[in-house]
Parts: structure tokens; sequence; C-alpha cells
């Protein structure tokens, strides 16, 4: 069906985004086409046209296929994006499936900066009268992605074709990383266009004109699911009266009942009975709701079930927050050694020091600033110009006294290391507050920063703090969100007395990283009534509750901060799955902290829940109950080979292309692959000893950690030093438990491991691009011998790479298969087809159970029963069944 030809008089059906909530020109239909124009603004950014009048969802079985004709664009950073948006991320998030071109790049993505396909393509594709084409066919639990991009001026010829598979598991990347790894199955989401302006400086702006948007889909359904549109306030939107009201459009293809409509705010439902209003009738309405108080931040869901019982809901944030509160801005900590500004003034970027000014103040290390950088950098630091702390103008909504095109702009501060610091000195006015941080969270499932209180002198290094509380930031794209302080769980909030000359400090607890980071604007202060007695209570808590970590060695620690009790550091108690465990606890100068390692890795992918029990000064107990989630990279004991081969060495073969191709590992394996078209100087394969490889070694030399570099395998001064794609495969002799693998490479690599090396399995680490210099942990179920693949390739500059395994407590690199290291064979013993294995405890160590008898033409496994309780695993199968037979156990597979 055509969605929209834009012939119209007028656009209809379409809701305008940008994460900066401006007044930006958006979508502007005339002549027959729908275009973009956006101003340069001095920092990327985008805009959004979501198509809200039909919905479609990814559901296993069907295949939906999206198009829209690019009929131009201007500015070689100028991105046209076609994408299919689920409403559970939104437009703001980039979160969803897309294609996206400008002049020279085309990307097939998953959301910004995670991409299935991003590369300058040679030679370009044109940019003009063209068609975007993206395909999503759900299979198997996977969403196959296809872009295309088709020439309009030559009967839709085919310029450009790729194709990627999204499973459940974290897939490679040619950028970014697969976080979240699942797929959007069973996601309602919208058709959606963009502009995206990279850089946001050309002086010429940007601009996009599409035409035809239309979509090929299943039948929809008899009764399908109500749209909710023009929500207003927009989300994320501040500083609003009081008297604002709460808006928003339903449509469905029969009558909407009133009780079916819902709004939950703040944790207070709203419907006919008690304040929300309903007009219209029929498949068409608007709801309305006031009745707001100033000074709050207001979250929670628009609910919407129609006639059939199918719900559609819609998040909701705003605030009514009023400039009467204190409000310190991220970019403006201490300086000079513990020197503020009580209320600073805003002037010109550029303009250098001014009185009352933030302008290039600069902070002093350790005092002002924890800052792991050792040196600014000029496009990230041009407001305190002599500081590392990254910022970069606020993507957030324009507040006063700013005014960009003065140059007097906001910033965000971002790109923070665990552990990284800012003071904040101010007055306060005595009293109790509510505190909240206003920060925008991409890329990142949470970002949880603390609250602290200086509480010896600002101005000396070494300073000693108090925990006040935490901000649990969770996932919200380029949407800027207030997040209250909390106590360490986030399960109940915090509110802090302050009196007169009073430093705060914001600590980052998870980094940002290459894909994700969050974007912090300001704190803001809120007058409330004194909460009375407040009790010891826990301030910080790791891992945060609902929270999932990557780790295979999980540790709990958690700050509990005396308030008007005191904690009895003897009666804390801390359960792990409804037992008590020997944790490690410290009475502080305020309060107390503990301490947890789990002796073994937890089962992998399953919440563990935690409790926390203490008493305070007043004999008063509190209980506390949350739950996270441990991840780490494991392999399969399925997979372990019987034994070793008679060979020590490493199989290598090495391929080089006559022509350089995309800097990625998607050439690479194209590259290896058995009938790999691609030309090439010398294909060979050797056994090495050790995977230490370098160009530099042709002429003698050596680079990176280890000394006594190897000639890459065919490399010679007759075809150069570029395009290498090499696959190493090895059987590893591996020990039960932890073991750090670490890969030093220029450029990318992937490491896999399975039963058959060479097959599509999806590798334990991998880097596309380079250099890389990455080491991971990987849990070892079973002792014995597995199989790994490593791929590396380059295609120009530096060439080299280096497997090696990691000592843990030392810290020493040892390469794989050398003396001292991990043993390498060329080859191993097969293991049984089908083979039982059992253990006592499930995250235990599981072996072979001995006697079992294996009928694999009916696909069952008898084994003797014993003992009060087994766990089971089947090697080489599925188990499908398990039942007890008089005194055996009877497990069918498949």
């Amino acid at each position: 069906s055509v969605l929209d030809d834009f012939n119209a008089a007028q656009r209809s059906g379409w809701e305008d985004k940008n994460p900066i909530g401006l007044p930006l020109p958006g979508g502007q239909q005339a002549n027959g086409q729908f275009t973009f124009n956006l101003p340069p603004i001095g920092d990327a950014y985008f805009h959004s046209s979501t198509k809200t009048t039909k919905t479609y969802e990814l559901t296993e079985g069907t295949r939906h296929e999206f198009s829209v004709d690019m009929i131009s664009g201007q500015g070689g950073d100028s991105f046209a994006v076609l994408g299919f948006i689920p409403q559970a991320t939104g437009a703001n998030s980039l979160g969803g499936y897309g294609i996206a071109k400008s002049e020279s790049d085309l990307l097939i993505t998953k959301g910004i900066n995670k991409y299935f396909f991003n590369e300058n393509v040679n030679p370009p594709v044109k940019n003009t009268n063209v068609r975007l084409v993206l395909t999503l066919t759900v299979q198997g639990g996977n969403v196959t992605v296809r872009g295309r991009v088709l020439d309009l001026d030559n009967n839709l010829e085919t310029l450009f074709d790729r194709t990627y598979v999204d499973t459940p598991a974290a897939d490679v990347f040619a950028d970014g990383t697969d976080n979240p790894a699942a797929p959007f199955i069973g996601l309602v989401g919208n058709a959606v266009l963009y502009l995206y302006g990279d850089g946001g400086t050309d002086p010429s702006g940007y601009q996009v004109v599409y035409d035809n948007l239309v979509v090929a889909a299943p039948p929809a359904a008899a009764n399908v699911a109500p749209i909710i549109s023009e929500i207003a306030p927009s989300e994320g939107a501040n500083f609003l009266p009081a008297t604002t009201q709460l808006t928003f459009k339903i449509a469905d293809d029969a009558a909407i009942p009133d009780a079916g409509v819902k709004v939950t705010l703040n944790g207070t439902t709203y419907t006919t009975a008690n304040g929300l209003s309903l007009s219209g009738a029929g498949a068409n309405r608007t709801a309305t709701l006031s009745g707001f108080s100033a000074d709050k931040s207001y979250s929670g869901t628009i609910s919407v079930t129609d006639a059939g019982d199918i719900e559609r809901t819609a998040t909701v944030f705003f605030d009514t927050f009023t400039s009467a509160n204190r409000l310190v801005e991220i970019e403006d900590y201490n300086f000079d050694s513990g020197s503020y500004f009580n209320n600073p003034v805003r002037t010109q970027e550029g303009g250098g020091p001014a009185e009352n000014s933030y302008v290039d103040r600069v902070g002093t290390l350790d005092v002002d600033i924890s800052e792991t950088r050792a040196n600014p950098n000029g496009a990230d630091t041009q407001y305190r110009t002599s500081d590392a702390v990254r910022m970069a103008h606020t993507l957030d909504r324009q507040r006063s006294p700013f005014n960009a095109d003065a140059l007097v702009f906001d910033y965000d501060v971002g790109d923070l290391a665990a552990g990284e610091w800012m003071n904040y000195t101010r007055d306060f006015t005595a009293g109790t507050y509510e505190v909240y941080l206003r920060e925008a969270v991409v890329n990142l499932p949470t970002a949880d920063s603390i609250l602290e209180q200086v509480t010896s002198s600002p101005t000396q290094p070494g300073q000693t703090v108090k925990v006040l509380g935490s901000f649990l930031g969770k996932t919200s794209g380029f949407t800027f969100r207030n997040v209250p302080l909390t106590d360490g769980a986030g399960l109940a909030s915090v509110r802090v007395r302050l009196s007169g000359k009073t430093t705060l400090r914001l600590r980052a607890v998870t980094p940002d990283n290459d894909t994700g980071n969050r974007l912090l604007n300001y704190l803001i202060f809120v007058p409330v009534a004194d909460a009375g007695v407040q009790r010891a209570t826990i301030a910080s808590l790791r891992p945060a509750n609902g929270s999932t970590v990557e780790t295979a060695e999980p540790q709990i620690e958690v700050a509990i901060e005396n308030r008007d009790t005191s904690v009895v550091v003897s009666s804390i108690r801390l359960q792990v799955n409804g037992a008590d465990v020997a944790a490690t606890g410290f009475a502080t100068t305020s309060g107390a902290t503990l301490s947890y390692n789990f002796t073994a890795p937890p089962p992998k992918g399953v919440p563990q829940s935690a409790r926390l029990i203490f008493t305070d000064s007043e004999g008063v107990s509190q209980t506390n109950d949350w739950t996270f989630t441990v991840n780490y990279i494991e392999l399969d004991p399925a997979t372990r080979f019987a034994g070793p081969g008679t060979t020590r060495g490493i199989t290598t073969r090495v391929t080089q292309a006559q022509e350089q191709g995309e800097n990625s590992l998607d050439r690479a394996e194209a590259q290896l692959a058995a009938n790999s078209t691609i030309p090439e100087f010398f294909d060979t394969t050797v056994t090495s000893e050790v995977v230490n490889f370098s160009q530099e070694a042709l002429d003698g030399g050596s680079t990176g950690y280890f000394e006594g570099d190897l000639v890459i395998p065919g490399h010679s001064a007759d075809f150069g030093s570029d395009n290498f794609a090499m696959e190493a495969i090895a059987y590893l002799d591996l020990p039960a438990g932890l073991t750090r693998f670490g890969v030093r490479c220029d450029d990318g690599y992937k490491l896999a491991s399975s039963a058959a090396p060479n097959a599509g399995t999806l590798p334990l680490a991998f880097h596309n691009g380079g250099p890389a210099d990455e080491t991971f942990d990987v849990v070892v179920p079973q002792a014995g011998v597995y199989a790994f693949r490593l791929v590396w390739y380059e295609r120009g500059g530096g060439a080299h790479v280096e497997w090696f395994t990691v000592n843990r407590a030392t810290g020493e690199r040892t390469l794989i298969n050398a003396t001292g290291g991990v043993a390498a064979y060329t080859s191993a013993i097969a293991a049984p087809s089908i083979q039982l294995l059992s253990s006592a405890t499930v995250d235990g160590t599981y072996s072979a159970v001995s006697g079992a008898t294996v009928d694999s033409g009916a696909k069952t496994i008898t084994t003797a029963l014993g003992g009060n309780a087994a766990f089971y695993r089947v090697s080489g199968g599925t188990p499908t069944s398990i039942q007890i037979s008089g005194k055996n156990v009877v497990i069918r597979y498949q």
C-alpha cells in the first residue's frame, strides 16, 4: 500500500520530533514531495517524521518491505534515513532497523552507533532519484535485514544490496555493539523518515527531498491495536506552567470505550471518573488531563484498550519546575581549587574568561574534578578550553538565558569513565530538597551516578565525602528526562537537607563506552517538606536493581549512609538467592560498606535475587530486595572434544587481495571464503607455533607486546603489506574456570569457538576496524579441548596480530601455545556424538555419566537413578523431556 504519495494539499498523519525540542523546520509538503530543511546548529542532530496512521508488527513468518524515493540530498553530510522504529524505543532513539544514505556513505542500522554496515562506498552511489528499500523478514526467531538502493532513472537497477541477520545473540556489527542483542520481534512500530545532519556545521544547511512512501506488509488482523498520537506536551518537555494540559489523540478501527482510556502519572491512575476527559465519539477521540502542580516531575504511561481488548501504551515525561529553584549546570563545576560562582552568568563561547562566568575557568585535577584524560580536545572542550572534561552543545531543549544565535550555549557533559567526578559549591537556603539530574541516556541500558557531599575542605586534594543518594538513569535515547535522587536500589526517593555553603560531588559509576553514553545537562534542587526522621539507608549498590552486568566475576557492593539514625554494623546480613552469604563489611565515618564476591559465576542470564537486612540505632529493621542478571562469555560443553591430537601448533591460512576493499570483517570473510571471487596475490596455509605476526618482521623488526615477531605467512616485498585476511584454527586444552584471552592487532579481528571451527558461529569477541588491543574473560564450564578460530584482517597502514592469554593475578601475557601458555593443537579427538553430563548442582561442574545408554534410533538416553537430586545436560543434542521409569531416568532428545 502507498502510505503517502505527498500529493495532498496538506500533510496529515505525521508526527515530527527532534531531540533538541526546538521549533526547527520539519517535513514540509509541497509540489507532491516531502522536504526536510534543517539549518546548521554546530552539532550533529536529526529530525524525524513518523507516519502514525498505520502500525506494523514483526512476527514470526512475516515479511515487511518499506520503500521511499529519495529525490535529492543537499550537503555532503546530509543523510536520508528510512526506518522501521518500534514505538517502545521511539523515533528519538533511532532504535530500530533502517537504511541511511548520504553523498558518500551507506549504512544499514539497528540504532545510533549500531550499524550492520557503515562504509564510504567506492565508487559512491548516486544521491538523486534513487529508491531506498528496507526489507525485514522474520524466521526462526531471527530478523533478516536487507537494504537496497535502486536507480529511478534506469528501470530500478540495483545500485546497492546488502543483507544481514539479526539473531537473539550478539551479532557482529561493522560499528558498535549489538546491545541489547535481541531483534525487534513482537514490537509494534511505524515507518519513519529522518534527516540527519552529521556535524551540523555546513553553512548551507541540510536537505532531503522524499516521495512515494510505500509499505508491503501482511494483511492487517481483524482487530488492530488503537493508535495514540499527537501527545502534548512532548516527551521530555521541561519548565512547563502548572496550567499545562496533557492531551493526545486516539484512532482505532472500532469505537473506543471510555473505560479503555487511562493515564498513570507518578503512580496515580486517571480515568474519566477522576479528571480525564474525552471528547469526540466512536473510533476517533481526544483525551485531556489537567490539574497539575508546580515544581513536579511527571512520568508515566498512557494506556488505551479497544473494544477487542487490545492495548496500546505510550510513555509520558514532563515537568512543571519553576525558575525559582536552585539549578546547577553540569558544566559549571568548581575551578582554581574550590572557587565557584553562586549565581553565574552565561557569556559567549570563545569570548574568554569573564566576570562571574565559568567560561574558560580551569578546574584543578583531583580537587575540582577527577578526569582520566590528560589533555583537552578542542572540539569537545569549547566552553572550558583548558580542561579535559568532554562536553558539547546540548541536545536538550533551549532555556533562558541561552541563545545559540548569540553563541551563548548550553552544554552537556558526557564521555564519562567510571569514577570520574565534578565538584559544585553553592549557597543553599536552609531546607529540605528533592534533587533531579537532567540527562539523556543513549545506547546504555543503565547510567548510574552518585551524589555526594564533600565533608572536608573542597580546596584541598584527598577530600572526604558522604553519599547522599543515587541517580539511576535508564535508556532514553536522545530524549532528556529528570532522574530523581533515590536510594541505591531505586526503591525510595531521597530528600536531602542542605544549608549555606555546600560542596556537592557528582560521580559517575557506570562508564560510557564507544557506542553508548549519557548526556548530563543540569541538577535541579526542589524545596519540599521535611521528611521527618531520615533513617540510615542504602545510598548506593552494585549491581543496580534490574540491571544486567557483563562480567564473569560479579561482585555486590553496598554503601549504607547514616542519616538521623545510624546503621548497626553488626546487624547487616546479605542474602543471595535466599541463602546467607559471607560478605565483608566495614564501618565508615558516615555509615558502612559491604562487599561480596561470588565464589563461582552464577548461571548466565538467570536473575539473581539479593536481600540486605540491617537495623538502625533506634532498633528499626530494614529489608531491601533487588534483582540483577549476570552475563558473560561461556563455552558450550557440548563442543568439547575427547582429547587433543598429536601435533602441537596453529593451522594458519592467509590470503592477500590484489585490490583494497571495505575495512570490515565482512570483507575478510569474503576474502577467506572457499570460492572467493576476490582477486588475490596468494592463498597459503601453514602450521604456526604462535600467532605473533607483523609486517615489520619482514625486515627483522617487531611491534606489540611480544618480541620475535613472525613473518605473516606468504608476505613478501613483491605484493606490499596491505589487504591481508587470516584465519588461525587451533584446538586449545583449557582448564575449567575463567580464562582471560587477549588480542592486539591492526586492523580488526574476531574469535569464535564451536565444534566445527569453520562454521558461521557467533564470535566470543570481535573488533571491526582497527587497531584493537582487547582482553575478554571466557568461562570454561568443563576442562578439555575446544576448537577456536581467530580471524584477522588488515586493509592499509599497520599490519600485526598477537593472540595471547593474561594471568588475572599478575597481568602477565603469554602467547597461545608458547612455553608456559595454553597448549594448542592442529587437531582433536572427536567426542561421542551424544553424551549425558550430570552435576549435583545446577551451576556446578558437569561430567560424563558412565554407564548411560544412548539409543540413537529412539533418541533416548537411559541412566540409573541415584541420589536425591541430579542435574543433567545432553552434549550433542537438545533434551525434550525427562521422566523416571522404575529405577532409571529416561531423557528424550532431538
